[in-house]
């Protein structure tokens, strides 16, 4: 039954996560310890199994791996960095500056890589290494990765938020914080847990993605794990309770509660994006006991017993594309939600291997301690449930309403007084909670840039003039600081104002802008100068065709992808056909090479 237990206001900024009483923890009419777990339908023993495929690594691994669109990629205590494909196929091995850390997070096919225990890094989907930036305290968690590619990284006592472009956004000092990691609430806003219990409550600092202390939450009871998801954060209460966490109208608050029928809390929930299910695993005993919650409200759908893996053992859990991949140091297997193990598999010993992974590809793969990793395949034709893949956000600040009657009257929401302020804020670093006022002025007035040349013409016929074109400097100045804002929702500005119909002088502003800004959401950009060099630029329109080549090669180098770097020699090469100029023909042979170095790196 579902039941919603709102929080009790303290004061403006604590507020109490409710439970139900301890009642409702034992409302089950059986033995917890008379759960059974089902047969597997199948049994592997990798240790005597031959692997699928296996490659070398260059040291022992020292951070999980992580899986991407080409396959996974991990960091060895070699300093090495390494990619390969899902068939075992080495893409590339870079090295990497400082000393490895167990903590690497992805952001698409870019990596965020902590190294020298304080040092930031983002590595492009090709291994070279964009940016590394110090933080001023040593980072002791995983990085987590903003909707738009900021990346949030925590000490014991410190938060800090860097851009896509290395630049840091903010940082704060905060009460020492615990081993729960940092959770992102439905709205896009943190959750940090703080080490130290009040009164045995865990107390939670909510922060807005901008750094601005939003509200302190506290539980009613100290929590035991916690799990991000799209609806908000699942908790496990230590008294057995189950809750999610969410944002309405602007406040935390319980979505619901409910008992799971254990005493003691969940050692760790996993939640399945194609089922909208949650799985808490909980210790029975000596064995692991699984709970399956819909997310949604919190009903109890299923409990069973799963294989034979101990929590004491327990090394990762993770939802799969048909249910759910639990593993200890002894033995894994895959489970569905009904309680079905559709295989369960013995490890080799654990002193052979330093870590284990599970890919959406239905490998287990470990790492080995003789420098290689080693991949078995453990279901070939398993069912998937297909995920309801709606388009994410990937900006913190809504779209914007374009203003006709304000652009006509000449109203600008931007100034040149308020332009420099936001130029020295992003070379300073540190704007904390005035970035949202700044991205939303400069999203304003870049729709207002599109649409001032979507509307040229019926502005002309009515004796209208087109600001951006009369105000060159302006218009500058406003291009420069939409490539500094270091977050990727501004590709897709980019890509529309470059299809846009402006003149010779607001073009060759808008590609070198372009370049500037580097990251190509989609490949957009890329593919509106393109049709560029395709169609709208001359021949002779030689300053025009070398910036496109040196924007060309900026968003290939930042965005390291084959696929973009192919279509990006193919717009350098076009312009080696004899119509274009000879000054222009040798340039383009010059960033070719360019670009054929950045894949031999």
């Amino acid at each position: 039954m579902k039941k919603n237990f709102p929080f009790k206001n303290v004061s403006s900024k604590s507020k109490f996560f409710l439970i139900k009483a301890a009642s409702i923890i034992f409302t089950f009419h059986f033995s917890l310890f008379s759960l059974h777990s089902q047969t597997p339908l199948r049994n592997a023993d990798l240790a005597r199994q031959e692997p699928s495929w296996q490659a070398v690594i260059g040291g022992n691994a020292v951070s999980p791996c992580i899986e991407t669109s080409y396959g996974i990629a991990l960091l060895s205590d070699g300093r090495l960095l390494s990619a390969c494909t899902n068939s075992g196929v080495v893409i590339w091995q870079r090295s990497i500056k400082g000393r490895s850390s167990p903590y690497l997070a992805s952001f698409g096919d870019f990596l965020y890589v902590v190294t020298d225990s304080s040092t930031v890094n983002l590595v492009n989907p090709s291994g070279l290494t964009l940016w590394s930036a110090k933080c001023p305290f040593k980072i002791t968690d995983f990085p987590v990765v903003g909707r738009d590619g900021r990346v949030f990284v925590r000490g014991n006592k410190a938060i800090a938020c860097f851009g896509l472009d290395g630049k840091r956004k903010w940082i704060d000092d905060i009460e020492e914080v615990g081993n729960l990691p940092i959770s992102v609430l439905d709205d896009g806003s943190l959750l940090l847990f703080l080490k130290k219990a009040r009164n045995n409550q865990t107390v939670a600092k909510r922060f807005s993605p901008f750094g601005e202390k939003l509200e302190d939450i506290t539980f009613t009871a100290t929590l035991s794990s916690c799990e991000s998801c799209d609806k908000g954060v699942l908790v496990s209460l230590s008294n057995g309770s189950v809750g999610l966490v969410t944002v309405e109208n602007g406040e935390a608050g319980t979505k619901w509660v409910n008992g799971s029928g254990n005493s003691r809390g969940a050692f760790k929930i996993c939640y399945s994006a194609g089922s909208s299910n949650a799985a808490f695993f909980f210790q029975n005993g000596s064995k692991t006991e699984t709970v399956i919650v819909r997310a949604s409200d919190g009903k109890i759908l299923k409990r069973f017993q799963v294989g034979q893996i101990a929590p004491s053992d327990f090394k990762l859990a993770r939802a799969t594309q048909s249910g759910y991949f639990i593993s200890g140091a002894y033995t894994a297997c895959e489970f569905l939600e009904d309680g079905t193990i559709m295989y369960a598999a013995s490890l080799p010993q654990s002193s052979s291997w330093s870590s284990l992974f599970y890919t959406s590809k239905n490998y287990i793969i470990l790492c080995m301690k003789d420098w290689t990793m080693k991949a078995f395949l453990m279901n070939q034709t398993t069912k998937s449930r297909i995920i309801n893949s709606k388009l994410k956000s990937i900006s913190y600040i809504p779209s914007i309403k374009y203003d006709p009657v304000s652009a006509e009257l000449g109203i600008r929401p931007l100034n040149e007084e308020k332009m420099s302020e936001i130029s020295a804020a992003f070379k300073k670093g540190d704007y904390g909670e005035l970035e949202k006022e700044y991205l939303t002025l400069l999203k304003t007035e870049a729709e207002n840039y599109i649409n001032a040349y979507a509307t040229q013409t019926s502005f002309s016929s009515q004796g209208h003039s087109n600001f951006f074109s009369e105000n060159a400097v302006y218009t500058q100045n406003l291009l420069y600081l939409m490539g500094k804002t270091g977050c990727r929702d501004f590709s897709t500005l980019f890509a529309r104002l470059l299809q846009s119909n402006l003149d010779s002088g607001q073009l060759l502003s808008v590609i070198a802008a372009a370049g500037n800004a580097g990251y190509d959401e989609g490949g957009q950009m890329l593919s509106s100068l393109e049709k560029l060099v395709m169609g709208k630029i001359q021949p002779s329109q030689t300053v025009l065709l070398k910036a496109v080549c040196d924007s060309t090669y900026e968003i290939c180098r930042y965005m390291g992808r084959p696929a973009l770097n192919k279509q990006g020699k193919n717009i350098i090469s076009h312009l080696f056909y004899p119509q274009y100029d000879k000054n222009v023909r040798d340039y383009a042979r010059t960033v070719l090479t360019k670009m054929i170095d950045l894949e031999k790196k």
